[in-house]
């Protein structure tokens, strides 16, 4: 009795992994990037970095400016629940994500991408609508040709494109 043997052939995405691994490190020395240039609304703590010598002749003043540091974050801690107006704007992003998520696997991922974006920026900037529909096409191109040919993700491509 012979026993036949299929042989199973696996593609790898070491392209896939290396540029992923790539962008993720350029996001994250952004993210370092841009935390230095946030200002506004922020508290250093110094009087937490200072030692605590209790018999040094400032140790009072430090004290004093630890409670003051300790008082401050938490009255920022506070956040106020969004009123009728923030429900609605919820409300509308969660349902938009739910049809994005429902359209993708009908329409593309570049198709259902432009659709989801380009009513998320016209919603919640409020902006003009010929910047949401550029910035949309432009967000679905960067997807099909990044995620669908370059990288050969399994994605959906919809019905236009395939």
């Amino acid at each position: 009795m012979k026993r036949y043997c299929k042989e199973v052939v696996v593609k790898t995405q070491r392209v896939a992994d290396i540029v992923v691994g790539c962008l993720v490190a350029l996001f994250g020395i952004l993210i370092i990037w841009a935390s230095t240039l946030i200002t506004s609304g922020t508290r250093i703590n110094c009087a937490r970095n200072l030692p605590d010598d209790r018999w040094h002749p400032a140790a009072h003043m430090r004290k004093r400016a630890r409670r003051e540091v300790l008082e401050h974050s938490r009255a920022d801690l506070a956040i106020k629940w969004p009123d009728r107006e923030g429900v609605r704007t919820i409300l509308v992003v969660l349902a938009s994500i739910a049809c994005y998520i429902a359209l993708l696997s009908r329409l593309g991922l570049p198709i259902a991408s432009f659709l989801y974006i380009a009513f998320s920026i016209w919603y919640l900037k409020r902006s003009k609508w010929l910047l949401a529909i550029v910035i949309s096409v432009i967000t679905a191109a960067i997807s099909y040709f990044l995620f669908i040919r370059l990288l050969a993700l399994s994605f959906p491509a919809g019905p236009f494109l395939e």
